[in-house]
């Protein structure tokens, strides 16, 4: 279980420093538009490869372990 709540809370962390990185790099004339499909698509990247990475991970474990 304690893998789940670190694999989430990389996730988190992960989301919230690309967001940051985002606002950093926009100008003041960009519209809230642009910067929501902008945080859509960094949000489906992260599930997605939270996800993959889950899968290879469980995959490995489940293979060593029997």
């Amino acid at each position: 279980m304690g893998i789940f709540i670190l694999g989430g809370l990389v996730f988190i962390v992960s989301f919230c420093l690309f967001k940051c990185s985002a606002f950093r790099k926009t100008s003041k004339d960009q519209s809230w538009l642009k910067l929501s499909i902008v945080g859509v698509v960094d949000y489906l990247i992260l599930v997605i490869g939270t996800l993959g990475t889950g899968i290879l991970f469980m995959t490995l474990y489940t293979n060593s372990h029997g």
